[in-house]
C-alpha cells in the first residue's frame, strides 16, 4: 500500500504548486514521472526514460494562424497565388513559411488530412494529391483550412 508524503510546497488550501526549479546541470538522474521546470531553458521538463520538455520554453504566447482557401475540383497547388482564396475573389496566398507538412493542420470540408499522405508542403504553398471538390452550394466540401502557429514541444 503506497504512503501519502507530505509536500512542503503544497498547503492546504492551496491554488498552485510550487515544481522544483533546476539548471539542465543539476537535473537529478531521475524517475519515470518526475517533473522540474529548467531554469536553463525556460521549460517545464518531465522524466519519462530521459528528460523532455511539456512546454515550449516561451511564456508569451504564440499567434495561432488559420488560412482558407476554396477548392474548385481542379487545383492541386494553394498559396503563392495559385488556387482561390475562400471567396474566390482573390488569390491564395498562405500567410506564412511551412518547412515541415508536420508543423500545420489540415482540414478539407472539416475532414482531416494526413501530412505527406494527403498533401506537401514547400515555402508558401500547399499541395494536395488530389483536387479538393468545388463549392456545389450545399456542402462545404470545397472549404480547405490550413492551421499553423500550433508548435510542437521540443527538447
Amino acid at each position: 500500500m503506497g504512503r501519502l508524503i507530505k509536500n512542503p510546497k503544497i498547503n492546504p488550501g492551496a491554488l498552485s504548486v510550487q515544481i522544483p526549479t533546476v539548471t539542465t546541470g543539476q537535473r537529478p538522474t531521475g524517475a519515470n514521472g518526475d517533473i522540474i521546470y529548467n531554469a536553463t531553458t525556460g521549460t517545464f521538463q518531465m522524466y519519462d526514460n530521459g528528460w523532455g520538455n511539456v512546454s515550449t520554453g516561451t511564456s508569451t504566447p504564440g499567434t495561432v494562424t488559420f488560412d482558407t482557401f476554396q477548392g474548385d475540383g481542379t487545383t492541386l497547388t494553394f498559396g503563392n497565388g495559385l488556387g482561390n482564396s475562400l471567396d474566390g475573389s482573390t488569390a491564395a496566398n498562405l500567410s506564412f513559411t511551412v518547412a515541415d507538412p508536420t508543423d500545420i493542420l489540415v482540414f478539407i470540408g472539416g475532414v482531416f488530412q494526413i501530412p505527406t499522405v494527403n498533401y506537401t508542403v514547400g515555402g508558401n504553398t500547399i499541395t494536395f494529391g488530389s483536387a479538393p471538390s468545388g463549392n456545389d452550394g450545399q456542402s462545404n466540401d470545397h472549404i480547405i483550412t490550413v492551421i499553423h502557429g500550433l508548435n510542437k514541444l521540443g527538447e
